[in-house]
């Protein structure tokens, strides 16, 4: 069995270093105890700031983006590990949301996700950004750009590779960030959903 294939539990490893946690961390708190009580830089932003928000977002997106952009376009792999990259970046996604030092209740994966379409193909990347760009300006709720793009990136893919394993791994990773929106999705439905960019009102005195 070809060694390139230890890159898949080496993509779950990297994705374990969940920025905004490491950041809320090192001041002194555990940032799924507050905001939202995601581990995300969407969370980031409304606990610790924009600095915060900017590194976080921009970790996430690299460390799904360096090894498979590697993988497609550096090393040279065996014809029998074609499929390495793309489960390489979805074990990074995986990683993010399951870290085993947080008892696997890590962050939902949106930025990781932007950064295994962008070293798969930068079109993708750019429809997926676009995406959120015009979700954000109608709705400001970053949890709808989420689910949209874990529907988009499977079929774009599929698409252009006509690769139905590939799409398979991509629907099942996109079916799982989708359940985990869940609770969003029902706070949206509700009217309780803090819009990004809002931060949560603190309870009036009585």
């Amino acid at each position: 069995m070809s060694l390139h294939w230890l890159w898949i539990p080496a993509g779950y490893l990297l994705g374990n270093l969940n920025t905004a946690a490491i950041i809320a961390r090192c001041k002194g708190f555990d940032i799924r105890k507050k905001g939202s009580g995601n581990a995300g830089a969407s969370n980031a932003l409304v606990t610790m700031g924009k600095g915060a928000a900017v590194t976080s977002a921009l970790v996430d997106i690299l460390k799904a983006f360096v090894p498979v952009w590697l993988l497609l376009h550096v090393i040279q792999l065996p014809p029998e590990c074609a499929h390495v990259p793309v489960l390489t970046g979805v074990a990074v996604i995986l990683g993010h949301m399951y870290p085993f030092w947080m008892q696997f209740r890590g962050g939902k994966g949106f930025a990781s996700l932007l950064g295994l379409s962008l070293a798969v193909d930068w079109r993708m990347f750019l429809a997926c950004i676009a995406l959120l760009g015009v979700l954000l300006f109608t709705t400001r709720y970053i949890a709808l750009a989420t689910v949209s793009c874990a529907v988009l990136v499977p079929v774009w893919h599929l698409i252009r590779t006509k690769d139905w394993l590939e799409f398979s791994v991509l629907a099942v990773l996109g079916v799982i960030m989708i359940v985990k929106h869940i609770p969003n999705i029902k706070r949206i439905r509700a009217g309780t959903e803090i819009p990004l960019g809002k931060k949560k009102a603190k309870p009036s005195a009585e």
